[in-house]
Order: structure tokens, then C-alpha cells, then sequence
């Protein structure tokens, strides 16, 4: 294929320099006797309509060092290519890419044997179907990919060893009815084998590391989850057989009594000496918990070693050998004499340093595992990037990453009308090495502990951890609904609102929201004004890769923000942050903006919430507009505008607090959330005042899952179902726990306007996942009727009749109020009555 080489810029010595040329990205060269420091860097120029993401880099047989990326092409293409870059000793030169021709494709890896060639492999995406394609590096260039498929399902996530020239070994993750396994392959005597398949009943595998033993027999540690917790253990494969001989659990639990353990992405390598090194990721140093799950606050990275049928902790330096720094994905690598490194993407933290940065440890043959130091220091907050690491003939080390290059209307580079986005450039350096002894001393190891707490359905944390709940149904008028539970409002890493990986990548979020939480939808709404037209392909990506209809459903969504000009005495015109849930890729495409963005309100034509109602009446783009945290201090809604279409229900309660009335239950849910000052920010305003008929629902916000929740009454599983559900009103909202709650009048639910000739008959229906404290009847938000619950019960059945409704005047709406003794609360949506 055509394709214009491009070139890179190289910077060499003077790392001031780098930063001028690199304003986004500082390079920290650590002093020090033997840590590494860069020698040179090299980043990729030509990049102003594309990017490259998931870096790989490796060294062939020949000593050649190749990187791969996959290449996101410019809008409207929705397309990529995987990029080949080739060392001559002297820059980083193009090749022609791994695929031939331009598909989507995702989740780019390499591989390369000592003495052999590079291998790559990805997930490509043909007509909805999900496969793992690989490619060899042959006489004339990169073969044509072979593709590996699973019985049924669809794949993601290729994690690639080349432990011999002749032999590779693959891994991948198949999702299938809402469920994960792993699958691997071997490829020898050039073909690949059928896959093993890895999976546990009814629970979640998830996340494989590979390494491969002296004697063919293949490790493979992988992420299970156990109830609302995640866990690791790894299998031993039978090299011959291809038959699991032996099966080790390496950690269950953590470190917390009531909170949700979480042990994910696990790296294994066999050093020097032949002996198997694990570690993985750990959330036992989490922060900020009363904002909702686990992702929250700093992750810790385990160092093990697995040795005579036992798995050991070094027991000078114990297990926790990244500690308190917000540690990612550990990730092994060699150099050329066979000693072992370990690097983390570090993300930053919450109190004197959000921005993320690299770190390295080495196996010192003479001291063993050496305290982590810092190679990269970026400037940026944001996506987690795994290392990619190798060493070249010479044994320097060579990094390579992506750095993000911001731009918006006033940049002088760009003249397109931009009005605020970035691209991810790609960058590679080279470090020294540290000086290591050839001679190994021995390390003293001690049994580590391998199970720790397990909190259960009872004691866990009302913030997070709920049981996947079968739906109840009610017929009304013949037609059958179905209740399920779900999060409208969630953000991943591409929000970089926080230290970045403290908002999760959005696998991690699915997942924790499909197996911790038992959602049965979910939609991730980034803000928009960090949402490039990349990340968004991106979002919509994954959100069809984890929708399965009838299973679980992913929907696009975003979030649109702005925030009320503080220096203003009221609150400003259209202000406020709403969730825009789509009803299709289809339709969520209809939201970029040019190649570069989507619609934000930093873009003229949706600056207020007016003109982004505007512009989804102009493109006729079918989804729906929810506003959230309406009361919140510093980022009210602007109640005097609405949108009826758009705008059918509203975020009562998310993580900051509930938004019902000043002075109401829970208003403030977090220490450090305080209320606005404006009463016609909260809800009973624009219901009352306003006249505004809007359903109620929950979610969570940053960090939020398993805090607030939204309940729907459907006609069926689906993106459209959960949009028809949500312009019906057919909904209501929990702080967490899964209520059922079924509120009529005159047997009207909520999502028509009842009438009455008389007064009117409110028939209450609740069950509650903890025993019941109260349920209260509002009508047009304060309550009239409160009936106190003293016998421990689930359920909750009565028939009130206001006698007192003609008292109303304009407007009259009911809804209800339930309370369990746990504190957690659900309220139904209001049902409005036009009296006669």
C-alpha cells in the first residue's frame, strides 16, 4: 500500500530542550550512581491528524530493535493500521505497517524470540465479529495474519511470548454471554493450536500473563472473580499434553474487611536463575473511599516468587515492592544477560503530584529487588499506558510511550476551528542500564500470605459490592416490564479530572461494574472537552464490545459541562453538567464535532445547555440529556431552561449527595461535598416552580459505582429498551442497594399523568434488600404520609388515598420515599394527577 513515511525528531543530551520541544512531557534524568538516566530520545513527527497508541518494542535476532503501534486514522476513516518502526543505530525509521490494508482494529502486541524474528498481534474488528489476528515477520516483510477465533463470543486483549524461534505462545480474553474465559494457543511447526480454554463455572477469568519454563511447560496467572472480589491465581500447562497439570491459587482477598478486594494485571518471569517472579496490582492502599469504588486513591504492586510448590515473598524487602505510589500494570522485562526488571506506569497522587511518570526496579544479582525509582516524569494526568520496554544488543534500554500534545483555538499551530482537543504522539528514548554483577548471592524467601479477608454479602461496605439480582416483572395494560439496574454516569481514564488511573480504564470499569456491582447497563460519560474524536472512537469500541443484549448492555454516553461562573451572585444562563446517553453508535457518531473533537461546551455551537439542545433537535440525534448534581456548590443547573425531549429524567442522588429539596436526607454524602447556596437549583424547583415532568434515577460519578443507582422498568435488555425506559419515565433511584419499588396511581405508573375525579389512590409496593425502616409519601415534594416499619420486614404493601389533594394548586405530583434500616434509600419517580 501507498503510504507516506514519516519522519522522527531526535533530541539528544540536553533534556531542557526535550521539555521545549515536548511541552506536555518533562523527561527526569535521576541522579544517582547506577540508575538509569536517558541517553537519547526520538519522537514521531507528522501526527496532526492521526495518533499512535499501545506501543510495543522489541529486539529481533539480528539486534535490530523494532516498536509497533496501532495507528488510529483521521476521522471520518474510523479506521487503523498497525505502524512498524525499525532502529538503524542511528534513528527510528517507518517500515511498511504490519497490516496490509486499513480496519478497525484494537489492543496491538509484539513479541520477539532470541535468534528469531518479531511477531505481532491485535483484535480485529470485521462486521461485529471480534477475532485475534497474528502476523510473522518473513522473508518479504510481515506475512498475511492468521486469525484465531473461539468457539463463540468475542476477543480482546492478545498477551504474546516468544520464548523460541520456533515457538510463540498467545493468550486472549473471550466474552461470551456476560461472562470472561481466557483462551491460548501455541504456535509451532508453523501452525497455531486449537485453543485451551481456561474459565470457573459461573465466575470471570480474565487478564493472562504468560511465561514459558525451561522445560516447555507453560505458567499462565490470570484475574478470576470471586463474588464482588477479583483474585488471582495461574495454571501450569503440560507442554506436550497442552493439558493443565496443576492449578495454584497466589492471592485471595486483600486487605480490606468491608470494602471490595481487587487483585488484577499479573506479570510473571523466570530470572536468570530459573526462578518464576510474580506480581500484580493491588487496592489494600486505597484513599478517598467514601467516594464510592475501589479505583479510588493509590494502587500497590506485589513482588512473588513461586518456588518448590509454594509461593514466596523476598523477606528482606517483603511483598509490597511498589508501595503507596499509585502503581499500574507491573510489567517483567530481560535484558541481554537474562536479569530481571520490573516497570510500572505510576499515575501520580491525590496530595503534591497528580501527573503520571514510570518507575523501574531491577533484581540486583548481588542485593536483590532494589527500591523503585523514576525514569519518565510526565506532565500529564489521564490514560494509563503500559510499559513497553527492551533491551538492545548493547544492553541500553529503549522506552517507548505516547505523550499527550494539547491544542485548542488559540494554539498558533492549528488553524482549523478547533476549539479544544489533543492528540497522543509517539516517543521513544534510550537509557543507561545499571551496572549489575554477574555473581548471584542467594535471597532469603518466606511462604507469603495467600488469603486474606473475603468480606461477604453482610459485612461488606454499603458503598460498594451488590448482588446481581434476577429482574422482577409487572404486567400493566397487558404489556410486561421487566426491572433491571445499571449506572448512567460513570468516568474512565480519559477523564483526567484525577491522578490517572484512579477512574480505572474502561475495561476495568466494565468489569467492575458487571461483576462487583451486578449492573445489568452501564454508559461511561467522559467530559466531553477531554473527548477527542480517537478516545470517543475508542468509548463507542468497547461500549459494542461489551454489549450483549438480553445480557448486558453498554450505551454511549458522555458527559456535558458547565460549570455556573462563580463570580457571579445567581446561576448562569444554561448552566450545568448533563449526561447524554445515546441510543447507538449510530447516533452517538452524529456527536463529533470535526477529526480532532466531539461537541463540548467549550465549542460555540453548544456552549450552554440551550444550544446543546439545538443542536440534537438539528441532527435529530436520538438519546436523552440527564442532569446531575444539580445543587452541588459550584456546578448548579440552571433550572429556568429546560428541554422536554431531552431531558426526561434527572440525577437525584450520585455520589456529592441527594438534590431533592434544601435540608433533605443524605444531601450531603461525602465530607467534602458542600450545596449550593441557590435553593432554585434543586429539584422540587424545577418540578414545582418549573412545572418541569422529569423521572428520578441515581448513578455514581467519578469513582462512584455502587453508589447510586438507576432502576428501569423495561420493555426489553437493550440500548433501546434502556432509552424508551428512561424517555417513559419508567425508573427510579437507590443510593445503592437494589430496591424493587412499584408506585402507582389509579393504576397509572409513571410514565403517563394520571386523572382523577376524585381523590386520588396511591398503591405502594416495595421490597427492600435489607429490612425496611420507613416509607414516606411526598406530594409535590414534602411529606404527607410516613408509615414507620417495626417488624425487621422485607416488603412493604399499602393503599393510601389523599382525602387533601384539592389543596394543591397549578401542580400536583406524587412520589414516594423508602428507607431501610441501613440508611440506604430509594425513591420511586413522581407521577403527576390532573384533577377534574
Amino acid at each position: 500500500m501507498n503510504m507516506k513515511r514519516r519522519e522522527f525528531l531526535k533530541n539528544t543530551g540536553i533534556l531542557s530542550a526535550t521539555a521545549a520541544l515536548i511541552p506536555s512531557l518533562g523527561y527526569t534524568a535521576i541522579p544517582g550512581n547506577n540508575n538509569p538516566a536517558t541517553q537519547q530520545n526520538f519522537t514521531l513527527k507528522g501526527f496532526d491528524d492521526e495518533q499512535e497508541e499501545y506501543p510495543s518494542i522489541v529486539r529481533d535476532g539480528s539486534g535490530n530493535m523494532w516498536m509497533f503501534s496501532l495507528r488510529r486514522l483521521s476521522y471520518p476513516e474510523n479506521s487503523e493500521l498497525i505502524s512498524a518502526f525499525r532502529y538503524d543505530g542511528k534513528s527510528w525509521i517507518e517500515t511498511d505497517p504490519v497490516t496490509k490494508s486499513e480496519g478497525q482494529y484494537e489492543s496491538s502486541v509484539a513479541a520477539c524470540a532470541t535468534g528469531g524474528k518479531p511477531v505481532v498481534a491485535w483484535t480485529g474488528i470485521d462486521a461485529g465479529s471480534w477475532t485475534i489476528k497474528v502476523s510473522i515477520f518473513g522473508k518479504n516483510g510481515f506475512e498475511a495474519p492468521m486469525h484465531l477465533r473461539s468457539k463463540s463470543g468475542r476477543d480482546i486483549e492478545p498477551v504474546l511470548i516468544a520464548p523460541d524461534k520456533n515457538r510463540n505462545w498467545i493468550a486472549w480474553e473471550n466474552l461470551y454471554k456476560g461472562k470472561l474465559s481466557i483462551c491460548i494457543s501455541k504456535y509451532e511447526n508453523s501452525k497455531w493450536s486449537e485453543p485451551l480454554v481456561i474459565s470457573k463455572d459461573e465466575n470471570n477469568c480474565f487478564n493472562p500473563a504468560l511465561a514459558e519454563a525451561k522445560n516447555g511447560d507453560l505458567y499462565v496467572a490470570y484475574g478470576y472473580t470471586y463474588g464482588y472480589h477479583q483474585n488471582i491465581e495461574m495454571s501450569i500447562i503440560d507442554c506436550r499434553s497442552s493439558e493443565i497439570k496443576k492449578t495454584i491459587p497466589i492471592v485471595i482477598g486483600g486487605g480490606f474487611k468491608n470494602r471490595i478486594n481487587l487483585n488484577t494485571k499479573p506479570a510473571l518471569a523466570f530470572d536468570a536463575l530459573d526462578r518464576l517472579w510474580i506480581s500484580y496490582e493491588n487496592n489494600r492502599n486505597a484513599s478517598r473511599l467514601d467516594d464510592g469504588d475501589n479505583y479510588t486513591g493509590d494502587r500497590c504492586c506485589a513482588i512473588l516468587s513461586y518456588q518448590d510448590g509454594k509461593v514466596v515473598e523476598p523477606e528482606e524487602t517483603g511483598k509490597w515492592l511498589f508501595s503507596g505510589k499509585n502503581d499500574h500494570k507491573p510489567t517483567f522485562i530481560k535484558d541481554i544477560n537474562g536479569r530481571l526488571y520490573l516497570a510500572t506506569h505510576c499515575g501520580g497522587n491525590f496530595e503534591n503530584n497528580p501527573h503520571w511518570q514510570y518507575r523501574l526496579s531491577w533484581l540486583d544479582p548481588q542485593k536483590g529487588w532494589i527500591d523503585p525509582v523514576t525514569i519518565l516524569e510526565s506532565s500529564q494526568k489521564g490514560v494509563l499506558i503500559p510499559p513497553a520496554v527492551a533491551f538492545d544488543k548493547k544492553n541500553n534500554m529503549w522506552l517507548a510511550t505516547c505523550i499527550e500534545k494539547r491544542f485548542d483555538h488559540d494554539n498558533p499551530e492549528k488553524t482549523e476551528d478547533i476549539a479544544r482537543s489533543c492528540l497522543a504522539q509517539l516517543t521513544v528514548q534510550q537509557l543507561s542500564t545499571p551496572k549489575l554483577s554477574d555473581k548471584y548471592a542467594s535471597i532469603t524467601f518466606k511462604e507469603t500470605q495467600v488469603m486474606e479477608y473475603l468480606p461477604e454479602d453482610k459485612t461488606i461496605s454499603q458503598l460498594s459490592g451488590h448482588p446481581k439480582i434476577a429482574g422482577e416483572q409487572i404486567t400493566v395494560d397487558g404489556e410486561v416490564y421487566t426491572l433491571v439496574y445499571g449506572n448512567l454516569h460513570e468516568h474512565s481514564e480519559h477523564s483526567p479530572c484525577w491522578p490517572a488511573g484512579t477512574d480505572g480504564t474502561l475495561h476495568e470499569d466494565y468489569r467492575f461494574g458487571m461483576f462487583s456491582e451486578g449492573y445489568d447497563f452501564v454508559s461511561f460519560t467522559d467530559h466531553g472537552y477531554s473527548t477527542t474524536e480517537v478516545y470517543w472512537r475508542k468509548n463507542l469500541r468497547l461500549a459494542d464490545f461489551y454489549n450483549e443484549p438480553n445480557h448486558f448492555v453498554a450505551l454511549p454516553g458522555m458527559e456535558w459541562t458547565l460549570r455556573s461562573d462563580p463570580n457571579i451572585d445567581g446561576i448562569q444562563f444554561g448552566a450545568g453538567h448533563y449526561n447524554v446517553i445515546f441510543n447507538s453508535i449510530e447516533e452517538a457518531q452524529k456527536f463529533i464535532r470535526n477529526k480532532y473533537e466531539i461537541f463540548s461546551v467549550y465549542c460555540p455551537e453548544t456552549n450552554n445547555s440551550t444550544m446543546l439542545w439545538k443542536l440534537l433537535h438539528k441532527k435529530n440525534i436520538d438519546c436523552v440529556t440527564i442532569p446531575h448534581h444539580p445543587a452541588d456548590e459550584t456546578h448548579p443547573v440552571d433550572w429556568d431552561v429546560h428541554d422536554e425531549k431531552y431531558v426526561p429524567v434527572v440525577e437525584l442522588f450520585q455520589c456529592r449527595g441527594n438534590a431533592e429539596y434544601p435540608g433533605c436526607p443524605r444531601e450531603i454524602n461525602l465530607q467534602r461535598h458542600r450545596t449550593t447556596k441557590h435553593k432554585r437549583a434543586f429539584v422540587n424547583y424545577a418540578l414545582k416552580e418549573k412545572k418541569h415532568k422529569m423521572g428520578f434515577i441515581a448513578s455514581g460519578d467519578h469513582n462512584g459505582m455502587g453508589v447510586g443507582v438507576a432502576a428501569l422498568w423495561v420493555k426489553e435488555l437493550s440500548r433501546e429498551g434502556i432509552l424508551e425506559a428512561l424517555k417513559s419515565r419508567r425508573c427510579f433511584a437507590t443510593t445503592g442497594d437494589k430496591m424493587v419499588i412499584d408506585f402507582r396511581i389509579n393504576g397509572s405508573i409513571t410514565d403517563s399523568t394520571a386523572k382523577s375525579e376524585k381523590a386520588p389512590s396511591l398503591t405502594i409496593n416495595v421490597k427492600g434488600q435489607r429490612e425496611l425502616d420507613k416509607v414516606d409519601i411526598l406530594r409535590n415534594s414534602e411529606v404527607i404520609k410516613e408509615y414507620k416499619i417495626t417488624n425487621a420486614s422485607l416488603l412493604f404493601n399499602k393503599t393510601f388515598i389523599d382525602e387533601n389533594c384539592q389543596t394543591q394548586k397549578d401542580v400536583l405530583y406524587y412520589y414516594i420515599r423508602v428507607t431501610q434500616q441501613n440508611k440506604e434509600i430509594g425513591w420511586s419517580s413522581p407521577i403527576w394527577i390532573e384533577l377534574s
